[in-house]
Parts: structure tokens; sequence; C-alpha cells
């Protein structure tokens, strides 16, 4: 077994890997698995390169059997992905992998990464690492019902990473600038303001997809999903930190429906859990 970086080549081989892996997860629950197309999974893996971060597959010969990638922003780590073919597991692949994408353990102060909550062989593995469940990544979809007023105050297409620095160090604890200019290429972003002050952004994809949605409180960032779901005008979907429980509040209000297969956001002892935050999604937070 040979672990090296993964290219762009090598993504159609492990968009089908993962589909492979998160239906062996799915399946024998009944559950439908997520099935992302190779066009979205291919941004993100390709995102997490070209910014920085560590990628790398387990091949066999010729055949990738696992990857896994993470990325850092400062002081903060965050696995991507860890995912091995279902001929493969119990081999210590996943052990492997993870030992080589964490890198040096003292490098970062704090980790995080987001799980199925129906994987209790993966929990166990980050446990061990000192990642631990803190709160469920509930998902929310369905077409929003009419409900209250949009944030109050003024909003205006994001202009500049800049803008929203404050937003992130509220929402997030670490900048995300060089995430904006991947989001604002393939979504709308919009800033919402109050009194002509940045209070929250928010970003809306073309296939329904909303998220991230940052403020600077739990309030703005619940007011800035109002404004998304009453501009949407077909199906979302939203996943939002039990944490951020203002935002959970605005999805149920506007009678989205809950996932049955939660996620688990996981947290090292340093992390504090979100409470002004939806996510982007389970591989870029």
């Amino acid at each position: 077994m040979e672990l090296r970086p993964t290219t762009v080549g090598d993504l159609p081989a492990l968009h089908a890997l993962f589909l492979a892996s998160i239906a062996g997860v799915y399946l024998p629950h009944r559950f439908e698995p997520p099935a992302p197309p190779l066009e979205v999974f291919a941004n993100q893996q390709r995102h997490i390169i070209d910014s920085g971060g560590r990628s790398l597959v387990a091949t066999d010969g010729d055949s990738p059997t696992a990857f896994a990638s993470a990325w850092s922003r400062g002081d903060d780590w965050f696995l991507a992905s860890l995912f091995v073919a279902p001929e493969a597991q119990r081999g210590g692949i996943g052990q492997a992998l993870l030992d080589a994408v964490w890198g040096d353990r003292h490098a970062h102060a704090r980790r995080r990464t987001i799980t199925d909550a129906i994987q209790p062989v993966s929990n166990a593995l980050y446990a061990r690492r000192g990642l631990v469940p803190a709160t469920p990544v509930l998902s929310f979809s369905g077409i929003p019902r009419a409900g209250a007023a949009p944030l109050a105050g003024s909003w205006h297409a994001a202009e500049s990473p800049r803008e929203t620095a404050p937003l992130d160090a509220a929402a997030y604890g670490f900048d995300r600038a060089v995430d904006h200019a991947y989001w604002a290429r393939l979504a709308r972003p919009t800033i919402w303001a109050r009194d002509d002050i940045a209070v929250a952004y928010s970003y809306a994809f073309p296939r329904g997809h909303i998220g991230p949605v940052a403020g600077l409180d739990a309030d703005a960032a619940a007011g800035a999903l109002e404004g998304e779901l009453a501009r949407a005008t077909g199906p979302v979907v939203v996943r939002i930190p039990g944490s951020s429980r203002s935002l959970v509040d605005v999805a149920l209000h506007r009678g989205l429906r809950l996932s049955p297969t939660p996620g688990l956001l996981l947290l090292s002892a340093d992390a504090e859990p979100p409470t002004s935050l939806a996510l982007s999604g389970f591989t870029l937070y």
C-alpha cells in the first residue's frame, strides 16, 4: 500500500470511491446515501489542494483504495474527508491516512471534523484522537413557507473578503478569506447590514444549497437565514449545528423537514461549538 499526494486526475476515481464508501454506511440502515455530483465533489477537493491543504490517496497498484484530505486556517485544522473502499476497510488504511494528514500534533490549537452519526467505528477512531462529538449537525430541506420578514436594514453583494473578517471571527473563530473567494465563484454572496454595519453574510448555491451563513451574533445569523429563505424560489437545503439554536428555530419556523440522519460536529478540547453559523457543508465546514 502506497500513500501519495492527490492529483486532479484522481478526482473521478475518488468520487466513485466516496459514493461506494458512504453507501456502505447508509444502505444497511435503509437510508438514502448522499450522492453529490462529480462536479461538486471535485470542486471541493480541488479547493483543498489549491488552498494549501493536505490531500492523500492510498493506492494498491494503480487503483485508489482510500483517500483523506484536511485543511487549516492559522491555528485551526479541519479533517474534510477520510474514506476507505468497502473491500479495503479494517486493514489499518484509515488510521495511516489520518496520521498522514494530521501532521505535527502540536501544530494546531483547535481541531474539528464532521461525521455521520451512524458511523460508530469512525467516531471512535476520532474520539481516540481527542475529537469528540460536541453538537449534532442537522440537515433541513424543503420549500420554505411564508414566515417572518428578513433582517432589518439593507443588503448588498459581498465586495471583499475584508468585509467578512469580523463575521468569520465571530462565527468560526478563524479567518476564511481564501474560502470566500472560492464560494463567491460558485454561489450568490450577500452581506446583510443593519444601520450600514455588516452583521452577517450568506451564500446561496444554484441547486438550492444555502450556506455558509454567519453572523456577528446568533440573532444576526438567524436574520440572514430568514432573508435567504424569503428569497428562495424552490427547494433548499441548509445544514445547521444544533448549538446554533436561533438558526434551527428559523428552519423549523419556515417548515423545513429534518433529515433522519444527522451529522456530528467533533471538536478538540479547545474548540467551541458555533452559535451563529449554518455550515458550508461537511467537507469545507
